[in-house]
């Protein structure tokens, strides 16, 4: 199954969804990709998150990402293609800030069960979750001022001092 979302095709199959023994097991399934989230991607973690505020039958929400070689490399840059107006990229952000803020405000324990790279929104995901289990291939970063000349809305530098500390800034 797919649907078009703004310029982009999104198999359905991109963000797994199952719930077993109440867990809901989310998996970015990307592979191909490092798991780069399209927006499509990004809305269906938002709606999961918003599900399981009212579902009780949640009682935690693990993320991971297919395959050996990401949990998330950020947002897949394909869906800034699109743009051609400043008001797109703050669209674009307050979009981030929206699931970002569902994902953090979820009333049952998120975690993220990261290998591989953790970048970019990726990491964004990650620092939202009340717990994160990274293995030793766990690649963590905001490499966004390198590679797309742009950098992190506020509220994401917010998460990184509260994690890390300021002084590890």
């Amino acid at each position: 199954m797919s649907q078009l979302i703004g310029n982009h095709t999104q198999t359905m199959d991109e963000l797994l969804h199952e719930m077993r023994d109440g867990v809901a097991y989310v998996t970015l399934n990307r592979p191909q990709a490092r798991n780069a989230l399209t927006f499509a991607m990004y809305e269906r973690l938002a709606e999961i998150c918003t599900n399981a505020n009212t579902d009780r039958s949640v009682k935690a929400i693990l993320i991971t990402g297919a395959g050996d070689k990401a949990f998330a490399a950020g947002t897949d840059i394909s869906q800034f293609r699109a743009f051609d107006k400043e008001q797109d990229a703050l669209d674009y952000e307050a979009r981030i800030d929206r699931v970002m803020n569902a994902l953090e405000r979820c009333r049952v324990p998120t975690i993220a069960a990261i290998h591989g790279a953790c970048t970019g929104g990726g990491a964004s995901i990650a620092a939202c979750c009340d717990l994160r289990i990274g293995s030793k291939a766990m690649k963590y970063g905001f490499p966004v001022a390198r590679t797309l000349g742009n950098c992190l809305s506020l509220s994401s530098y917010t998460r990184l001092v509260y994690l890390v500390g300021p002084a590890r800034w």
